[in-house]
This record gives structure tokens, sequence and C-alpha cells, in this order.
């Protein structure tokens, strides 16, 4: 492992190496020990570094030296936690840690049980002293944090599960006094899109563990597989948890492809119990999810008697929101009865998921029981006869001593205020529901979804959409301006991170999305938000990284991508660039080669004619270069032209589609963003560019096309007209479907040189693609990013 420790030490043994006058007499042992000493105390100088930030330490002055003699004093109730303790730390020092009677005070770590002067729970103390670690809480949970912190104390080689060749381990001094800002800190993972192995359950248990995240929410069946094995229902995993095959790429994507590959798997009821218990041990409860009444293509393939139709579905091999849905009929109830009183039997969580989102009502709508019973009941509408199933099992799931969980959409069927409601379409469903006397987690896609992409570096790997980086998870607020001074604001238990798993195949991939988020995350829910400070934190981080990789963990660096400014102004472009690491230094060029370590030096916005920029950041004490962005900039005659659309742009992510085809900045060769481009879902383009002044024109180029990981469809007729008024417009090219499908990035159109002010581009979109979710032809959807006019 090349890091931080690693270049300390060449340091010390050049500069011990180089010094002259009576260092050149010491004795070869003298060196060594001088070495040793050095490289250790320099490490300690660094390593008081946890993320979570505590609420309060204060540093003293030496460190404590954990070696072959040192000891444990534990009471009996936190044995268990005296054996974790050698766990993680046996296998780095070849230390045994034997337990020592209470009266040692030297070379010792005491574990206690006592009280700590907070009324939280969850609260610790960690005192390091020269003669002994003393960790100390009123409870079980708050003495495993104290652990947690203390590990995050020592050299990140703790996480090597090798012997590490140390005489000691040096543990500052220093006082922790440390609790949580908030009782509910959750990371969520999706297992029936992609399903992990037990041993992989088990890391990542670990991984909120180290965290002190305290919430593991398992997202356990869906369209594409059931993974919890119900014995009065076996079908449920003999055929529900299979599905015949996956999509390749995008869903929406032109040509789909499948990897016709069966993929599934589930968890047997004894290994569920035994990740429980391996949770429990790390103070970590799981939530499962049992999501109904829709996403139940599993279910309905299983069990088809269970849905409105009667028909077998299809375990999923797309992805999206699919027609499926629980029929409400009593034998539907006493199906859902048995299977929840199974998953209580499994499961000590308070809490048990029930789902609830994404709920298409088609099959509802055409159901005649359905019917007659929203008319029985006095149902006003499909969403109320949700809300009249989420009662019903509320109430099945409350006989068995357990409350539910839903996410938003729930609040939509008027549910009871006894259930708790997971905020992930933003944070109004959270307001909402703690002001209608609900408990809320925060859990809004924005900064809490880490499927989606890092950073805009085309180095990122394929992932859902969207972008949240690092900065993004870290800035978020648990309680939201509007609940500041609102009672309600206990109800906002916290919040927690998702990692949903559509383009997120093996575990080494998991690790990438959730790695360094979760850290982010952890600080969100743990620290209090007068305490974060983003500068800070990045400073923090890469001790972190260095535990990362020491554990072997596929972390992501996204955090030092590079970001940009671009101005357009009358000569060209002016690019700023960042990165969100404050000390990171960022290296370009502009002839199109790759950034390396003897590239300049960003140090004031730079000036472009157009061409290609390139910048990666590179870390000032390592020297290692991160994720490249690449910019592409293109000065054209519209650059800057003032654009009317006369068919509808959807606005959703991209605010100013207008500006988007003519500011110049190329995304045909990014990894695809939404607010990117502009985008139009049933109709076609049509734009009129004006020029502002006559110009000698001849060729118009748009592209639609993204350069990474997506494959859009292309128009199916592509036409150019050109006006000197804007009231006489002459056809001057045109290309057809044929042209049009058979080019890669971009079309571009031809002309003999014409002078015009007025450009008109029309793209048609006369192609359909099939719905797997509606089961029918839908239009495609179009994107576009620049129209080039020269």
């Amino acid at each position: 492992m090349i890091n931080r420790t690693l270049l300390t030490a060449i340091a010390l043994v050049l500069m011990l190496a180089g010094c002259g006058g009576d260092n050149t007499a010491t004795k070869p042992a003298a060196v060594k020990q001088k070495l040793d000493s050095d490289f250790l105390l320099a490490e300690e100088s660094v390593s008081a570094a946890i993320i979570p930030k505590p609420r309060e330490m204060i540093r003293g002055q030496g460190a404590f030296a954990i070696n072959a003699g040192t000891r444990l004093v534990a009471h009996p109730d936190v044995q268990d936690l005296a054996d974790y303790l050698r766990q993680q730390f046996s296998p780095a020092t070849g230390y045994t840690f034997p337990l020592a009677d209470a009266s040692e005070t030297q070379n010792v770590i005491r574990l206690e049980l006592a009280d700590v002067g907070s009324a939280n729970g969850e609260a610790y103390k960690l005192s390091v002293s020269l003669s002994e670690i003393r960790i100390s809480a009123a409870s079980k949970a708050g003495l495993f944090w104290g652990v947690q912190s203390l590990r995050q104390l020592m050299p990140a080689d703790i996480e090597i599960n090798a012997p590490i060749n140390r005489s000691q381990w040096l543990v500052p001094v220093l006082e922790i006094q440390d609790e949580p800002a908030f009782s509910y800190r959750g990371m969520h993972l999706d297992v029936s899109r992609t399903f992990f192995p037990v041993e992989f359950i088990r890391q990542y248990i670990d991984l909120l563990a180290l965290h002190k995240l305290n919430y593991l929410h398992w997202h356990l069946t869906d369209d594409q597989g059931w993974r919890i094995e119900i014995k009065a229902f076996p079908k449920l995993t003999s055929i529900g948890a299979w599905r015949t095959a996956t999509v390749v790429g995008h869903t929406y994507d032109r040509d789909g492809l499948y990897d016709n590959q069966s993929l599934g798997g589930f968890y047997t009821q004894a290994q569920i119990r035994e990740l429980v218990a391996y949770a429990q041990a790390r103070q970590v409860t799981i939530i499962p999810e049992i999501d109904i009444p829709g996403h139940a293509s599993a279910i309905l393939a299983a069990y088809p008697e269970f849905g409105c139709t009667g028909e077998m579905a299809d375990v999923q091999s797309n992805f999206g929101v699919f027609p499926e849905v629980l029929c409400p009929t009593e034998t539907t109830f006493a199906f859902l009865d048995q299977v929840f009183a199974e998953v209580a039997g499994l499961f000590p969580s308070p809490y048990i998921h029930v789902g609830g989102d994404e709920v298409k009502t088609e099959q509802w709508q055409s159901c005649d029981s359905c019917n007659a019973l929203m008319e029985r009941e006095g149902l006003k509408d499909y969403m109320a006869l949700q809300g009249y199933i989420i009662k019903r099992v509320e109430a099945s799931i409350n006989k068995l001593g357990k409350q539910i969980i839903g996410w938003d959409e729930i609040l939509e069927g008027d549910v009871n205020p006894s259930a708790t409601i997971t905020s992930w379409r933003g944070i109004e469903g959270a307001i909402h529901a703690a002001r209608e006397g609900h408990d809320a987690i925060m859990a809004p896609g924005s900064h809490l979804y880490f499927d989606h992409y890092q950073s805009r570096s085309i180095d990122e790997p394929l992932a859902i959409h969207g972008l949240t980086p690092v900065s993004e998870t870290y800035s978020f607020s648990v309680i939201p301006e509007e609940l500041a001074q609102d009672p309600a604001a206990k109800r906002i238990l916290g919040a927690q991170g998702h990692l949903w798993t559509e383009y997120v195949r093996t575990p080494a991939k998991a690790q990438y999305m959730v790695l360094p988020r979760m850290s982010a995350l952890a600080e969100v829910v743990w620290t209090d938000a007068s305490q974060k400070s983003w500068p800070d934190f990045a400073r923090r981080l890469p001790k972190m990284f260095d535990r990362f990789e020491a554990a072997g963990l596929n972390y992501a660096t996204s955090v030092y991508a590079v970001n940009a400014q671009i101005e357009s102004v009358p000569d060209g472009f002016l690019v700023r660039l960042d990165s969100d690491m404050p000390d990171a230094v960022i290296r370009y060029t502009t002839d199109g080669s790759l950034p390396g370590i003897n590239s300049p030096v960003y140090r004031e916005p730079i000036r472009v004619k157009a061409g290609l920029l390139r910048a990666k950041a590179q870390d000032p004490q390592t020297g290692r270069l991160f994720n490249e962005r690449r910019i592409t900039l293109v000065d054209h005659l519209a650059r800057g032209a003032k654009v009317v659309l006369s068919t509808d742009a959807d606005r959703a992510w991209n605010k100013q589609p207008e500006q988007t085809l003519v500011d110049g900045v190329l995304s045909r060769d990014q990894i695809f963003q939404l607010d990117d481009w502009a985008t139009f879902n049933e109709g076609g383009l049509v734009a009129e560019l004006d020029l502002l002044q006559v110009k000698q024109l001849s060729l118009v180029n748009i592209g639609f096309n993204a350069g990474r990981f997506r494959h859009f469809y292309a128009p199916t007729k592509l036409t150019v007209e050109l006006s000197e008024a804007g009231d006489v417009w002459q056809k001057v090219g045109e290309l057809g479907q044929a042209k049009l499908a058979a080019e890669s990035l971009s079309a571009t159109v031809t002309f003999n040189t014409q002078a015009a002010r007025y450009v008109r581009v029309t793209a048609e979109n006369g192609a359909q693609r099939y719905s797997t979710e509606h089961r029918a032809p839908v239009p495609v959807t179009l994107y576009f990013d620049e129209i080039i006019v020269k």
C-alpha cells in the first residue's frame, strides 16, 4: 500500500542518510530505533482523523503504545465486545490481548459500563493516556462506537487481515466525549436487482459499523427477484428468485441487448438468522423490506392468483416501473399475513418496511372486484385503495409486535400516523409526514442515492443517471429550514443512504458506489450540524482512504475530480477549474494530450478559443493523479444565438435547453447527464436560431448521442432551413432515416454557402420503442446537445 505513511518513512530515511556531523557515527541499532520511533510518531501526528467527527476531542501530548503486553479489562457483561476488539486488532498486530484484572492500570485497554453524563443512550467517552485506553459508556452500543473511534485512531494497517511487522501501535493521547445527533443512521441495500453473496452482506454490515451507522434497510423483493425464503410459499424462491436474462446497458436505450444468463438467488432463513446476529453484534439493526402492493412481478411469476389478471408475470429482465400489482382480495391478504409472520420471526427489528412506492393502478382500474371494494369502503380514488391495502397490512404487522415503514407515496393513501415514512422523492414528504404526526426518515435521491454518478469525470463507471458527488451528500441537512422552529422536527428520526443495484453487478462495484459517500453520510447523521465543515472533512478523508485501501476495498477517488465553470467570452471561452478537495493541485493540457505530473498547474482561469481541454487533480503529498475531466469547446457562428423552440422540451432536469443548444460546450463525448442535453419526450425538435446578423453559412451539425454508456435514438428526419429576415425560409438540406441511423454521435448537413441570419433546424421523431412497462410501443425520447453552424 503506497500511501502517506510510506512516503513519510521514505522521507525520514533520506533525511537520516543525508545528515552529516555526529549522525555519521550513529550506531546501526540506534539508527533503526530512531527511524522506527520517528516513523510511528509521524503517523501518530495525523492519526486523530475520525469520521464521523466526534462532538468533542481534546488532544494531549504523547501516545499510548499498544504492544504484545497490552491486555484487556472488560466487565463480564461486555465480553462479546472484548472478543470483537480482538477480532479487529489481532490479525494485524499478532497480539492476543488477554484479559487482565480490573485493578490493573498499566498497559491496558479498559471497556467499562458507566455513566458518561449524557441522556443519549449511544454516548461514549474515550480517554487515552500514556498508561491506558479507557472506553466508557452507559450501553454496549456506546462502547461499540467507542471501539470504532479507537480503531480509527490506530494506523490504517490495522485493517489488513495479515500480520504486520510492528513493535508497537501508537494511539495519540486525547479525550473524546461523543454522541450521535440522530437515532436513525441508515444505509439501504437493494439485493433484488443484483443478488449479493452472504459474505458481502457481512462486509456491508462491517462498513456500517465502522461509520457508526445503525440501521440496514434490506430491500429483499422487487420485480427483478424475490430474495427471502418463505417456507409457506416455496415458489417465491424456486420461481420468483430467478430471471432468465438482464438488460445490458440502460433499459431505454436504442437496440436493447440482454445477457441471456439466468441470474438469481435467495437467502435461506438460516442465513438470515446468522446475518441478523452478525449485525446485532455490531449494533446494526436490519430492517427487511417486502415491497407491496406494486413492484410485484416476482410474486406474480410464482403465484399469479394474487394478481388482478390471474396471468403469470415474468421476473423482469428490464428495469423500471411495471403494471403488476397485488389484488386486494382476502386471499391476497391471507398470503401477506403469512409472509409477514415469517419475516417478523426472522428479524427482531421493531420495523418492517412495506414499500408502497411507484404503484401503477391500471390493473386495479380494470378489476371489477377492486372497484366493488372501493365503492363498498367509500374509497375516493386508487391511491385511497392503496391506503386501504397498507392499513390492512399494518394492522397485521402491528399484531406481530412491529411497526411499518413505507416510502413517501403511502402518504397519498391517508395511512395511519403510526406509519413511519421514508422520504425519497425529496424532503417534502418528510416535512409533511412530520407535521401530520408521522415519524420520518430523510432519504432524498438528490443527496442520498448512491447509485448516481459521483463526478463528471469520463473515468466514472456506468451508473443509472444523475450526479451526487461526495460534497453534495455532505451538504445535506437532516432537519430542513422549514422545520427549524417547528416542534414537528423531533419526528425526523435521521437519514439513510441508498444503493439501488440496477447497474451494480458485483461487490467491488457496490464498494465503489458507496465509498466514500457513506463516510459523508455518517458525518451528516452523527455529527452536530454546527460542527460540520467540508474543508475539515476533506482533510480527514485521505486517512479513511488509507483505511479502505488497507482493507482491500474498491473505494472511489471521485472526490478529487475536477469541476469546471465555463464562461462564453467574445474571443472564445474562459474556463475556471477547481476540485472539492481543498489541497488538490490541478494539472491540465490544451493540446489533446493526457495530463501528467509535468503538465501545467492551473493557477488562474484559462482562455481557450476552442478545442479539447483535459484536466486531472493531483494529491500534493503523494503525487497521485486522479479522474480525468474532459471539456470539448466549439466556437461556431451560432454560439450564443437567440433560440426559440416551437416544440416542448422536457425541463425537469435542464431548465434552459435553448442555452444548451448553442453554448459551444459539447456533451456528445461525455458520460450522459440529463442537464447537459435538450430533451424531447414525444415530439421532435423545431429550433429557430437568430444569429443576430447575416452571416455566410455552409454547414449545420447537431449532436444526438452520448459518447459513453448510452446509445440514443437518432431523429428519423433532419431538415435545415435558412432565412435572411425570418419571414421567407429556404430548405438547404435534409437527411433521411437511413442516413441518420448510420450516424454514431451527430449528423451534419452541408450545402452551398448562403447568406442568412436565421437557421431553422427540424428533427422529426417518428420512431417508437417497445415499452416493457406499458406493454406497448411508445415514442422514443430524443436528446440534443449542440447545434453547430459554420
